[in-house]
């Protein structure tokens, strides 16, 4: 057997993270804020521009657990993608963001 052409595409595991391929689309500015853990989501009182580790809000759940939501970027909070107070599940988005350029 001969070995594969470099120019075949990588199983989609093994892609490249190369962060030119991002340039030019949405993923470009698209932040996302997820769950850390399942809980009830409590959002802060936040608006506008935010700094990477603003606080968005706090994940309560049993024997008064309260886990932080932070900012990991500085971005602009665009809208939150659940209710104050809905069961989210960990690692579900929470809120979009539109990231600052560099």
């Amino acid at each position: 057997m001969s070995e594969s052409s470099s120019s075949a595409p990588a199983p989609a595991g093994q892609r490249s993270h190369d962060p030119d391929v991002l340039q030019g689309t949405c993923a470009d500015t698209l932040g996302l804020v997820v769950a850390p853990t399942t809980g009830r989501f409590e959002p802060a009182t936040v608006a506008g521009r935010i700094r990477a580790g603003d606080l968005l809000g706090h994940i309560t759940g049993g024997r008064g657990r309260a886990d932080e939501v932070r900012s990991p970027v500085d971005a602009r909070l665009k809208d939150l993608l659940v209710r104050p107070r809905q069961l989210v599940r960990r690692g579900q988005a929470l809120a979009w963001l539109e990231v600052s350029p560099a």
